[in-house]
């Protein structure tokens, strides 16, 4: 079960600067800010920065977004999330005019029971994915779209370094890379 955020997001507040179109209905940005592991959970925060490419207003859109643990069925688990996601709404119902964008601070947890650990030179570690789910009123009918994001320390070249486990830690470097599914990248 993905992680639930820990409080609603205070809202949305001005737009981002505007984004080259991509042919998806949003461009959705994650901004980490800072990682805390304790012996009880990790807790994440960031700012989701959320852009209406399309050509006409996007009403009434809700936000959902749950963390978990990168592992080896994570496309299946991601695929099960985006078809039926159980997490609330982070925060309060808003509308975005057609190329408008806003922010949102998130802060989300993982309990540790639910981090797939991986020892890397004996020492745990993890890297978090985190997934947005955005539902909206388009004329009569609802829409959705989805992405994916996987979280970790600036690393060697374009790869993200983990999250390690081995020690209490606050981590304010951090990245973020977009997650694409295996079969979508074959497609």
């Amino acid at each position: 079960m993905p992680a639930r955020p820990v409080a609603p997001p205070p809202g949305i507040s001005p737009p981002p600067p505007p984004a080259a179109p991509s042919g998806e209905p949003f461009e959705i940005l994650l901004h980490p800010g800072r990682i805390e592991v304790t012996e009880r959970e990790v807790v994440l925060d960031f700012e989701l920065l959320v852009g209406n490419s399309q050509s006409s207003a996007a009403e009434n859109i809700r936000v959902l977004m749950a963390m978990m643990s990168a592992n080896p069925d994570q496309d299946r688990n991601i695929a099960g999330y985006h078809a039926n996601p159980l997490a609330d709404s982070a925060g309060t119902p808003f509308d975005l005019a057609a190329g408008a964008g806003g922010r949102m601070p998130v802060r989300l947890a993982l309990p540790r029971e639910l981090i797939h650990v991986v020892q890397v030179h004996g020492r745990p570690m993890f890297v978090p994915m985190v997934m947005v789910e955005l539902k909206w009123r388009a004329g009569i009918s609802i829409r959705r779209f989805g992405m994916d994001f996987m979280i970790g320390t600036p690393g060697q070249g374009g790869k993200l370094g983990p999250i390690w486990l081995d020690r209490n830690q606050q981590a304010s470097q951090l990245s973020a890379t977009r997650y694409l599914p295996r079969q979508a990248v074959a497609a």
